[in-house]
């Protein structure tokens, strides 16, 4: 097995391990798209064409952009709903859960994929990808989950989509948690990235780094 898979199993496995933070209750308020728009995408499975993009309105009073997390559930604009902060080691299934902190992590250092109403509906494209897709390889034109668009918002999503690379090799500094909606089927939960992870899971990821150090080390004396 290659070290860097390795490294990815023992960091998802360090993850699952960790013990979920208790869900809070926080109100959400959206006031439109962050990024204009938006510009639509097509999805065949599950069937889905129309806007996509990244949210912007208040959490508990505070500004904050966010990004859907179901396709086919909906909720108003400018209107207060109470929501869970769901930490994500609860919310998540491992791979989701560390696809969609790398996800946010890398987004955070390379903004500009994400600065035009075309770009952000790429973005919103590369956030389902993360949670529907099954096969265990992220590719927005292949696989169980494929998002398309015309124009600029296809050219966003072709670009988007060479950077899966660079993704999956990012350090998570950022962590996805869930904002669950309480009580009421049908209405869109949303995605809440946290800039400190929750203390189990940092120290299981720690962990996990240093025991790939040790199987590197290893494997370097032994020569194979």
């Amino acid at each position: 097995m290659k070290l860097k898979n390795i490294a990815r199993g023992i960091a998802a496995l360090g993850l699952a391990a960790s013990f979920a933070a208790p869900a809070s209750a926080a109100i959400v308020n959206l006031t439109g798209y962050a990024n204009g728009g938006p510009s639509s995408v097509s999805v065949a499975s599950p069937s889905y064409s129309a806007g996509a993009g990244q949210f912007q309105g208040t959490l508990d009073g505070n500004a904050f952009k966010t990004f859907c997390v179901e396709i086919g559930e909906t909720f108003n604009f400018n209107t207060s709903y109470t929501y869970s902060i769901v930490s994500g080691t609860t919310a998540w299934t491992n791979p989701v859960y560390l696809g969609l902190s790398r996800l946010v992590t890398w987004l955070a250092a390379n903004p500009t994929f994400n600065n035009t109403a075309d770009k952000s509906a790429a973005m919103q494209s590369a956030v389902w990808e993360v949670i529907y897709e099954t096969s265990g390889s992220y590719n927005l034109a292949a696989g169980t989950f494929k998002a398309s668009a015309s124009g600029a918002t296809q050219t966003a999503l072709t670009n988007l989509n060479a950077q899966w690379g660079n993704i999956n090799a990012t350090l998570p500094t950022l962590f996805a948690d869930k904002l669950s909606n309480v009580g009421t089927p049908g209405r869109q939960d949303f995605l809440l990235t946290t800039p400190v992870p929750e203390p189990e899971a940092f120290a299981m990821m720690l962990a996990g780094l240093g025991l790939v150090g040790a199987i590197a080390r290893r494997r370097s004396r032994s020569g194979v």
